[in-house]
């Protein structure tokens, strides 16, 4: 298990620094107290404090690593995503909310639409119990069926009680502007799908969808 103070002493650092990040998802809570050895944390880092980071982890103490950029081509511009390791946990960043796309054109990540990345920091709350940084729930919610269809390739269990934490979300405004950006006409039956539990549908039908 990773010492729930080196996780804390991240945060710290960040905060302290003014660091403009958000924390992506903590599945389960396990942040920082169940966290398993060898496991990352995933972050969002403005991009306006990329390098800021990059300096500020180096000079104290964390070990830079060769993160997904060495075996994915990243597009449209996206960084390579910043890859630390101390004692025996990652800490994992990337610039702009990504995905893998569903494509034959090699394993590659692509930044998701600015109105998604807008929203975000526009959006981030502070999580008074822990002091630090999240998404809202809404980009919580987009990102987890994101993640499910376009990286993981079905809808892990974690994944699905994560979602329905959150369903509430699924019918507001935002949330379907934000899905728009992504799914486009599909929208609208993948909000079905998830409020009718069949996650097991979702790609499938996604991938053989035509009505555009």
């Amino acid at each position: 298990m990773v010492d729930s103070n080196l996780i804390k002493d991240l945060f710290l650092l960040l905060n302290k620094n003014n660091i403009n990040y958000v924390l992506i998802k903590n599945d389960g809570n396990k942040i920082p107290d169940y966290l398993e050895d060898e496991k990352d944390i995933d972050f969002l880092i403005h991009p306006s404090a990329y390098e800021k980071l990059k300096t500020l982890l180096i000079n104290n103490g964390y070990e830079k690593k060769i993160g997904e950029s060495c075996k994915r081509f990243f597009l449209y511009q996206l960084r390579e995503d910043l890859f630390f390791k101390k004692d025996n946990c990652y800490f994992h960043f990337y610039e702009a909310l990504p995905c893998n796309p569903l494509t034959n054109m090699g394993k590659c990540k692509i930044p998701l639409d600015s109105i998604v990345q807008n929203y975000i920091w526009e959006n981030k709350k502070w999580d008074t119990k822990n002091n630090w940084w999240i998404m809202d729930n809404i980009s919580i919610l987009l990102y987890l069926i994101i993640r499910s269809v376009f990286d993981k390739l079905y809808f892990r269990p974690i994944y699905i009680e994560e979602i329905e934490k959150r369903i509430e979300y699924i019918d507001s405004k935002d949330f379907y502007t934000l899905a728009n950006s992504v799914f486009f006409k599909f929208t609208n039956h993948m909000i079905e799908l998830v409020k009718e539990k069949k996650y097991e549908s979702i790609l499938k039908e996604y991938l053989s969808y035509k009505n555009y």
